[in-house]
């Protein structure tokens, strides 16, 4: 009797654990998540490497640091150049898939303060640098891209920006030159009134030490 009581008992446990094995599966089924096709996978590997920091993004980690700026401009071809100090304070975002650089210094005007902020980056897909500007002094967003040039270690971008003189979208460009991991100079040129490109700026980034 005893025996037959532990058999039918076995068989009970077996047959349990056969339908809850059974059922958890469907439920496992039912809550996972869908089948793509091979050119669904395809797709989502190429975001994926799209989305990946690379060699590029290292390039411009480099930059990442505190800086001491100082800056030379001109309002007109042949003017005389007006200076200004500032600081950069450039960090990573993301993992290197971004980089934001915060400036502040002297305002334009007496007792003011200028602020300005970028997110400059390196796209996969479209295989160009890129940066984006703001700043206090005005309500427009400036927005270049570029490649760089390893023989002279210079990142050259076209921009786009709203000119408050003329109230016209226009184009300029600049040079990003790195003497060395711990200076930069860039130079920027615009298009005066008549459309002609001038010198606006030159700046000098020397990394706090």
């Amino acid at each position: 009797m005893k025996i037959r009581n532990v058999l039918f008992g076995a068989a009970l446990v077996v047959a349990t654990a056969v339908i809850t094995t059974q059922v958890v599966s469907q439920d496992a089924k039912k809550g996972a998540p869908p089948e793509f096709t091979p050119e669904q996978l395809a797709d989502m590997q190429k975001c994926k490497e799209a989305g990946t920091p690379g060699a590029n993004h290292e390039l411009l980690a480099k930059k990442v640091g505190k800086w001491n700026g100082a800056m030379k401009y001109w309002m007109e071809p042949n003017g005389q150049p007006n200076d200004n100090i500032f600081t950069a304070d450039i960090k990573s975002l993301w993992e290197d898939r971004y980089f934001t650089e915060e400036i502040e210094g002297p305002g334009f005007e007496p007792g003011t303060t200028f602020l300005g902020k970028s997110i400059a980056g390196y796209d996969n897909v479209t295989k160009k640098f890129f940066w984006v500007w703001i700043e206090n002094m005005g309500t427009s967003i400036w927005k270049a891209e570029g490649n760089y040039d390893p023989a002279t270690k210079t990142f050259k971008y076209t921009y786009n920006y709203p000119d408050a003189r003329t109230g016209k979208v226009v184009t300029g460009r600049s040079e990003e030159k790195w003497v060395n991991d711990n200076q930069i100079i860039s130079t920027m040129y615009g298009p005066d009134k008549t459309g002609k490109e001038f010198k606006m700026m030159e700046m000098t980034l020397n990394r706090a030490k």
